[in-house]
């Protein structure tokens, strides 16, 4: 009996009596679209990364070949000139903070 005791009383710091967390609500603008005499119904997605048929991504890295950050463009509309056009700046802007950011804070036995 006292053994019986002993292993509950070592268990319970084991067991949790905290609610269940709730499923996170969903953000982003969807809506729902049911047609009269059909039991169809649409759902349509906002635009992302996820849903986009068109969408690139690169890897920034300064001067010196440290990784600084990602860049990413995508288009929902299939665009691919325009994704190509987007990540192109973006990459730029990224490079030019890259390199401003090495010439100020250098790494000594670089240079």
């Amino acid at each position: 009996m006292i053994k019986i005791l002993l292993v509950i009383l070592l268990a319970l710091p084991l067991v949790s009596f905290a609610p269940v967390p709730r499923a996170p609500m969903e953000t982003g603008s969807r809506s729902r679209i049911v047609t009269r005499h059909s039991s169809l119904v649409t759902r349509i997605q906002p635009c992302s990364w996820e849903t986009a048929p068109a969408r690139l991504r690169q890897q920034i890295e300064d001067p010196i070949g440290y990784p600084f950050g990602m860049v990413e463009a995508w288009s929902c509309s299939g665009d691919s000139q325009a994704v190509i056009a987007e990540l192109a700046q973006r990459a730029a802007t990224m490079q030019a903070a890259a390199a401003a950011y090495r010439q100020a804070h250098p790494i000594g036995g670089t240079k």
